[in-house]
């Protein structure tokens, strides 16, 4: 028969409310007695009922994270795995559980209800809307935004530095002699889209070089999309020399359609990416991409969720993470 709090009180002299806030809220006993309690209960191989210590807590010690249904399964995005690890192990070292979930799914009036009282606290990942997150806030659930950005008062946003990557990628290929340099753009949340979109073009302007619409194209973010549009442009005398891919995995279908064509990566057609994803580098040759440190954007999301869900003011409402171009055999 497992042991009970009774037990643990019998062993070690103190109260059952003594020992339940030993686990609640330690900091409230003083070291001498945690120890006492603590030695008890693994001496009689005794676990805090998680249901009990929520009640007295009034936390589930568990975290969500929610994404488009569009980027699931999270485990096999190859932007969003890195990410979900480091929020894992974040999680890990304060005990707490990570949910996963789509934005669907919780739309669902089910998933709503299991939000709010089995969740402490939010990451909402990639594209959303204000609606979606004042349903969430008048849940009183603290939430993170990652990866996106929506101006609304004390909603911490966590981004990458998406302009200034698209910048530096462009900047490279201009760089390299190519002045007709064509852009495949993801249909991703507005905030990303624009910004590498806007990055793009501030290059061609600040170069003097005309945007030629035929060859700027906003497709689904997959490799089939991607390989389909640039086998379609290959055999034109005016087409691009080189294309800036608002994603690698666009850029993998682009690389594809040029090598299948039998054409080559850089020389009939160079190809820039943008994520650094595990993909960039068994593609050969492999991609020139625009890194985002992943594992720091997770950390942040979990960090700062943790600080939120414990009563911490956060003092700032945008996180922009940096980003780095990593020159490989693409171009």
């Amino acid at each position: 028969m497992a042991a009970t709090i009774i037990d643990v009180a019998n062993l070690c002299g103190y109260s059952k409310a003594t020992i339940s806030r030993a686990y609640a809220s330690p900091e409230r006993v003083s070291p001498k007695t945690r120890e006492k309690i603590y030695a008890a209960a693994k001496a009689l191989n005794y676990t805090p009922n998680a249901i009990a210590r929520a009640m007295v807590t009034k936390q589930t010690e568990n975290i969500a994270f929610i994404i488009h249904e569009k980027q699931y399964p999270v485990i096999l995005n190859p932007f969003y795995s890195p990410i979900l690890e480091a929020i894992l192990q974040e999680g890990i070292k304060r005990g707490y559980s990570l949910f996963i979930s789509t934005d669907h799914d919780v739309r669902l009036p089910n998933g709503e209800i299991y939000l709010k009282k089995h969740m402490d606290g939010v990451i909402l990942a990639g594209q959303t809307d204000s609606q979606t997150i004042m349903s969430y806030r008048k849940q009183n659930i603290p939430m993170v935004l990652l990866n996106n950005r929506i101006d609304l008062d004390d909603l911490l946003c966590i981004t990458a530095d998406h302009f200034g990557g698209a910048v530096q990628a462009v900047e490279h290929l201009y760089q390299r002699g190519h002045r007709r340099i064509g852009l495949l753009a993801g249909r991703f949340s507005p905030q990303i889209y624009t910004a590498r979109y806007n990055g793009y073009i501030s290059v061609l302007k600040k170069h003097g070089l005309a945007e030629d619409l035929r060859f700027v194209q906003d497709i689904e973010p997959t490799v089939e999309a991607a390989e389909q549009y640039i086998s379609s442009i290959l055999h034109l005398e005016d087409r691009p020399t080189a294309v800036f891919c608002t994603n690698d995995t666009i850029a993998i279908g682009a690389i594809k359609a040029v090598i299948r064509a039998g054409l080559r990566v850089p020389q009939d057609l160079a190809v820039v990416g943008f994520d650094d994803s595990e993909i960039s580098r068994v593609i050969e040759p492999e991609l020139t991409t625009v890194q985002i440190d992943k594992q720091l954007m997770g950390k942040l999301a979990a960090c700062k969720l943790f600080d939120s869900i414990n009563g911490k003011n956060l003092e700032e409402t945008w996180i922009e993470t940096p980003t780095s171009l990593i020159v490989r055999g693409s171009a």
